[in-house]
């Protein structure tokens, strides 16, 4: 199999656990605690191990690391500080305020941000489809805050527009968390061992804002006192998605693996109304906002 296409099938499958993720994540909005942001990057952390040790170490002639991995090791713990910090928090709660539908088509921002750092920061070329993408993307990021408005001078139902400023700092979290891992597995092509580090470093930033903050050791301390079923379903398929995203970034260009990533909304709608009925009937509007990013996404894809 071409490296290339292994890396989008990758992006893929990873799609479809984020998607599983968001539906399993709107349920924890019952959950008590954090609602299983610390304990999914606990879980994420020993899968990545597991994986590194059966896989990437076993073929490791040394365990020592010279300067350019160093380097590479580096970038992968400025991305686990970045993604766990902040983008898992952010889209925890970027889903519960907003709800499947609404908050994975805010995320779509994503493939925006990422094509832009990808072409400022690493140079990939920027073609007349990249721009017609974004500008499809963006306009339907508006249909949603279009839809808000509307919404809510009609009803109660649609969520204030502040609510909206969490999938979109979500969105350049995970944006930029690409840009560092692709850096990161520049140097050091072992995606297992990138993720593991990400994970940990994460782990050790929260337990960081422990020390400091009673909310946060409250959370650490009870990571495990209020698990159930939703908590650790969510868990499994973020970190599933998780490792599976960084392995495609070993493969392909990140603005691909952004835009396959972001096909996620159309599985998710289906999975949050259809499947398990989280959702009721999504709005026109709504709709009409998942096609343009969808319409976008391909556009993108095709440069």
């Amino acid at each position: 199999m071409d490296v290339s296409i292994l890396g989008q099938v990758l992006a893929a499958t990873s799609a479809l656990a984020f998607s599983f993720a968001n539906v399993f994540i709107s349920k924890t909005s019952v959950s008590r605690g954090d609602k299983g942001v610390l304990f999914s990057v606990v879980v994420t952390l020993c899968f990545s191990f597991a994986l590194w040790l059966l896989l990437e170490g076993a073929e490791r002639e040394t365990w020592r690391f010279d300067g350019a991995e160093l380097t590479g090791l580096g970038l992968f713990a400025a991305a686990g500080v970045t993604v766990m910090v902040f983008g898992r928090n952010l889209l925890f709660a970027s889903v519960r305020r907003l709800g499947v539908s609404r908050a994975t088509s805010v995320k779509r921002l994503n493939p925006i941000f990422s094509v832009i750092l990808a072409v400022v920061i690493l140079g990939e070329p920027l073609w007349v489809s990249d721009v017609i993408g974004i500008v499809l993307i963006a306009v339907a990021f508006g249909l949603l805050i279009l839809e808000s408005y509307r919404s809510g001078k009609l009803s109660g139902a649609a969520p204030p527009l502040a609510s909206y400023s969490f999938g979109i700092l979500a969105a350049l979290a995970y944006a930029s968390t690409y840009i560092l891992r692709k850096l990161g597995l520049m140097s050091l092509p072992e995606p297992a061992l990138g993720t593991f580090v990400s994970a940990a470093s994460g782990l050790l930033a929260l337990a960081a804002f422990g020390a400091f903050s009673r909310a946060y050791r409250d959370k650490l301390l009870n990571m495990f006192a209020y698990l159930d079923r939703w908590i650790i379903l969510s868990a499994i398929a973020v970190s599933i998605g998780q490792i599976l995203l960084f392995a495609a970034l070993a493969f392909e260009k990140v603005s691909t693996v952004a835009v396959i990533a972001s096909l996620e909304i159309f599985v998710s709608i289906f999975l949050s109304v259809v499947i398990f009925r989280t959702e009721s009937r999504i709005s026109l509007l709504v709709a009409l906002s998942a096609v343009l990013a969808f319409g976008g996404a391909i556009f993108l894809a095709s440069s």
